[in-house]
Order: C-alpha cells, then structure tokens, then sequence
C-alpha cells in the first residue's frame, strides 16, 4: 500500500531548482534511504513530505489520516526537562487546551448561543483526536514502556541535559514512536552515536515493521537498513532497488555508459564542425556552388544541430582523483609510534593506566572506543609530546606527522584559499593552484572563502597542507564528519592511495572497512589490539549486540548454539562470507579504477562478475541467518 506518492513534483528556490519532475513512492513496511550531496534538498523534500511546506507543481498523495513520527537532525529540547515532560510535551499543550475548551462549552456564551457552541465542540473534536492519536492518557505508561524497550533503565525525571548523547537519541525515537507511526522518518540519525550507538541504531531499523526514511551519509547504516535508495542530484531524484553496494556498481556502470556516449557525441561533434569547415570552403571558392556540395553542407549542419540537442553532459562521477605526493617514501625507520607504560588521567578519572601499543610503518590503524574513553585526549597528548626521546611516546625518527583536524585552525589572516596556501610558504597564486588542483579544486575556487566552505572542501585543503609538508604518518580526527558520500569517496580514495602511516578516528564503518588492516581499542584505559577491519573486530567483540553505553541494559542474539556441529558451519560460513566481502570490494575498488580509466569493455565485465557475486552473497546470508 503506498503511504506516499508524489507525481511530478516541482520545486524552485528562487535561486535553483531543487526539484524538477520527481516521483517517487513510500510503501508500508519499506525502508528508504534518501542521499545526496550537501545543499541538494533533501531536509527541503523531507518538509514536503511532513506537509510543512507544498509544492510549485505537481501532487504529494498521503494515505489518509497517516500516522508518521520524526526525527529531526538537531532536535531542540530543554536542558531542564524531564524526559517525561519532554516526551508528553505536545499532550500537555493539547491537554491544557481541551480544559480551555471545556470552560468555554460552559459558558454562557456557548449555553445561550448554538452557533458558538458548535464552533467551540468542532475545535474540541479536533483536538480530542489530535490528542488520541498522540496515545491520550495512555501516553505516559506507553512513553515509560517504550523508554525501557529501548533498553534505559533511566528514571522519567532525569533531566534531558544529564543524558549522554546515546541516552537523548533515544528518548528522541520514543518520542517519534509515542503515536505508533506507520512512517517513520530519520534526519541524519547517527550524528551522536558511537560506533555501538550505530550498531543498535542499525539493528532496531532493521526490525523495525514500519516504513522507514533514512536521510544519511553513513554508507554503513544505509548497506545494512535500506533496501531503496533515493539519490537526489540537480534537482531529479532517482529511484534504486537494492543495497547501498548495489547502488555504487549501478551507478558507477551507468557513469561508464554515459561516459561513452558523450564522448561519442563530443567527436561526432568535433568531426561535423570540420566537415561543415570544409564544406563552407568549397562553397565560398565558387561563384556557383554545385547542388551537391550544398545538399551535403545543409545535412552535416543538421546531424551537428541534432547531436547539440542531446545536450549530453559529463557524467557527475567523473571527478578527478586526488592526486596525493606526501612525503612518506622517506620513511626509514621500522616504527612508526611505541607507546609504553602510558597514564594520563583527567580530574579523579583515570583514562589510561600503563598503557602501550606499537605501530610499524606503513601500517593503517583504526583507534576505537567508547565516547568518553580518551581517544581525542590520547592523540592531543601524542601531537604535543610525541618524539623520538620521549620513551613513553616514541615517534620513530624519520616520521613527520601530519594532523587533520575536526575543528581545523586556519592563518588567521586568510580569507581565501588562495590566502591559505600561500600562508605554507613562499608561493605564488599559479604556485598556490598547483597544489591546490591535485585535490579537486578549480582555479576559481582560490577566491573562495574560507568560512564558506563545505566540510569535504576543508579537509582537502588539510590534506593540501599536509601534502606540502611532506607528511609520512597521518593522523585523522573524523576526517570524514559532515560530509556528503562523494566527499567522503574522495577522502577514502586519496588515504588509501597514501603509503605512509595512518592512525584514524572515525565512527564511519564503512570508511574503516575499506581502509585500515588492524584496530586498536580503548578499553578500561588499556589499548588492546585486533588484526582486520572494524567488522572483523566489532564480530569478535561483540557476538551479542549490546544497547548503547551508560544506564542501558544488554540484549541481543547469541550466535553460538550448543551444538558443535552447527557452531563449525556457522564459522565455515562466515569465513565464506567474509573472503565474498573482500572480493566484492577489490571489484567495487576495480570498477572505479575502470571508470578512471574510461575503460567501458573492462567496466561492463567487473559490474557483470559484481553482479554474480552479489547475488551469491545474497544467499549465504540467508542461509546463515537460518
């Protein structure tokens, strides 16, 4: 049953089209995922679909009376307020108005007045079922109930400011899951999340029986909950079935079609222009052109006006890698960090205590850890004291860190790029692009302003930075935060292109998995260390799901049975499906590589064997969730 169709819908700005002919469907018990780069108008399609806002053109059908519950990206709420003032707040409005109400049907001016007493019940009747359909008086033992489904054990009074960010999430989906809503719609959900935060966050959606709209950048959340994908791009929204990974071979193939046909069309178009060239030569030598040489000028001039009308343009994936030249050839020592008998505390909390890890050069490092559990504090003490004849924390002599930042610190005499780079060193503005188009910028892009720019343009620039410090050992504080999914594959790209050492903190799943070979945890102020990916360490971690950190109580489902025989195929079958992951990436990381290299033939053979491993992927997973 469709919950939402929207026909032909319409939508200008004033100063861009965000929406041009769209359609699209929500059906009950879907689950959608709707992308697309910063500033496309994805917040601005999610108001149209709450009806906060209609249309230029076209019709937004809903099912009547739908029940849909929000989330939105920054969710305001009170400090002081009690979690179950905040969940019961609009009841409490509503409430205090039927009281009003009801005063007023007693009155003497409704008792003695029939028009205004009907008025007055027809306002009452709406607002009795706009409070039903919030939960009625049912709502505070069902916002309580919901409040321990989703595992806090909390009490209704704490204070929403006393909450961790996990917590608040929380009380914010059962908020949103008070009116049982057959549509439930989620504004970035993962933003205050740790990395269990999103692992509850993608179990509970995956649950989750209604239909679900996910607007996010987080590849991860979006592979394991969403099963169509809406990419919003120029104002036209495209529809996709299928797994985030299977959207990314499609649209990659697609680029390689439409790649080919416009450069097709682009030497057609250069070959008329020179025949016609020709053709209006020969014409123009002669007092009386032959028919013949007309007849062929008059068509050539009509195939270049047909081709022009295609108006075939550059695909959008066809973004130039970064092209990465950092210093890390000179590496010569073995180590890259040695970190022993490490302790640091912070008030009467004592985050680290004889602690010590070791990273060799040339490795790719995750550092993981609960929020809270000194991940920032650990690399702040390292930038500041790192160094060869520190024997707690060793640098290893050749290494030259590079740090990108969350919160970067520009000269504070820039106002450009161009002003920027020029700060590094004694460079001129072609000096300055120089530097500046080996990570995606264009020529004018040097008088753009520094507070102007989107979070993908300033970590290119840190990377710019680090690039011309000749950096070997990069250190990386959520480099991909804030940042829309092409911007986070180009981030992606680049660092995995780089030789050197990296160490990262990242809650991007997806990021980590394509990139680091070993994971270092933070754990009870102790590094502890996992060879593999983040969803090889989080397996092992965690073979029960737990619900996220603080007041919150454990669940999940054991993967482990009693029976030996079946443990054994379960572990066989996950050894399957983990070398069919790995193979599914080195052919995603060809894939790109082919459409780099505008290969089409080679392109349509990766996506065909990508297609056949998929669909063999597809049915391990069946089989081992049995």
């Amino acid at each position: 049953m469709d919950l939402i169709k929207a026909i032909n819908l319409n939508l200008n700005t004033g100063s861009k089209d965000l929406l041009i002919d769209a359609n699209f469907r929500i059906l009950e018990g879907h689950k959608y995922g709707l992308i697309g780069a910063n500033g496309t108008g994805k917040t601005t399609l999610v108001r149209l679909i709450m009806d906060e806002i209609e249309a230029d053109k076209g019709s937004l059908i809903r099912k009547k009376n739908l029940k849909t519950g929000y989330v939105p990206q920054q969710p305001l709420f009170d400090q002081k307020q009690s979690i179950e003032e905040f969940l019961l707040r609009e009841l409490s409005s509503l409430l205090t108005e039927m009281k009003l109400l009801e005063e007023q049907m007693s009155s003497t001016k409704c008792t003695e007045n029939p028009a205004a007493l009907e008025k007055v019940l027809s306002r009452y009747q709406r607002i009795c079922d706009d409070f039903e359909s919030r939960g009625g008086y049912q709502a505070q033992e069902k916002g309580e109930i919901l409040i321990r489904r989703l595992g806090m054990d909390n009490l209704m009074t704490q204070s929403m400011g006393s909450l961790s960010g996990g917590e608040r999430s929380l009380v914010f989906f059962a908020k949103a899951l008070l009116v049982e809503p057959e549509l439930l719609i989620l504004d970035e959900p993962g933003n205050h999340l740790d990395y269990l935060g999103l692992a509850w966050l993608e179990s509970f959606l995956a649950a989750y029986p209604g239909a679900v709209l996910i607007v996010s950048h987080n590849r991860y959340l979006l592979e394991k909950t969403c099963t169509t994908l809406l990419d919003l791009y120029g104002g036209t929204l495209r529809e996709f079935t299928g797994r985030y990974s299977d959207y990314k071979t499609d649209r990659l193939r697609g680029a390689l079609v439409e790649q080919n046909a416009y450069e097709t069309s682009r030497k057609m178009q250069d070959k008329l222009v020179k025949r016609i060239k020709e053709l209006q030569s020969i014409a123009m030598s002669q007092y009386n052109p032959p028919a013949s040489v007309m007849s062929q000028l008059a068509a050539a001039q009509k195939k270049l006006a047909d081709e022009k009308q295609k108006n075939l343009k550059k695909p959008q994936l066809e973004d130039d890698p970064l092209k990465l030249n950092f210093g890390d050839e000179n590496t010569r020592s073995r180590i890259a960090l040695q970190v022993k008998d490490f302790n640091w505390s912070f008030a009467d909390r004592i985050l680290f205590n004889k602690a010590s890890l070791e990273i060799n050069s040339r490795e790719k490092v995750a550092l993981v850890g609960a929020n809270g559990s000194g991940k920032s504090t650990f690399l702040n003490v390292l930038l500041n004291q790192g160094d060869w004849d520190n024997k707690t924390l060793r640098l290893g002599p050749s290494q030259v860190i590079g740090f990108l930042s969350q919160t970067p610190e520009f000269n504070k005499n820039a106002l450009t790029i161009e002003d920027e780079i020029r700060s590094w060193g004694p460079l001129t503005k072609d000096g300055a692009f120089n530097i500046a188009r080996n990570f995606s910028f264009i020529y004018e892009d040097l008088e753009k302003r520094l507070a102007v720019l989107s979070g993908g343009e300033v970590n290119r620039l840190q990377l710019a930075r680090l690039m011309y410090m000749k950096t070997n050992f990069l250190i990386l504080d959520e480099p991909t935060n804030h940042m829309d999914i092409r911007s986070r594959e180009m981030i992606e790209e680049a660092i995995g292109n780089f030789s050197g050492t990296v160490l990262v903190v990242s809650h991007d799943r997806y990021f980590l998995d394509q990139l680091v070979d070993r994971v270092i945890e933070i754990d009870q102020g102790q590094f502890n260390s996992y060879e593999g990916n983040f969803s090889e360490y989080f397996k092992n971690k965690y073979p029960v799901l737990p619900r996220l950190s603080g007041k919150i109580k454990s669940r999940g489902r054991e993967r482990k049975t009693d029976n030996p025989s079946a443990d054994f195929n379960n572990r066989n079958m996950e050894r399957r499906i983990q070398e069919a992951e790995d193979e599914k990436s080195r052919l995603e990381r060809e894939l790109e590589k082919a459409f780099a290299a505008k290969d089409l033939k080679k392109g349509k053979k990766i996506a065909g064997e990508l297609d056949k491993l998929s669909s063999r992927l597809e049915k391990m997973y069946s089989q081992w969730l049995k």
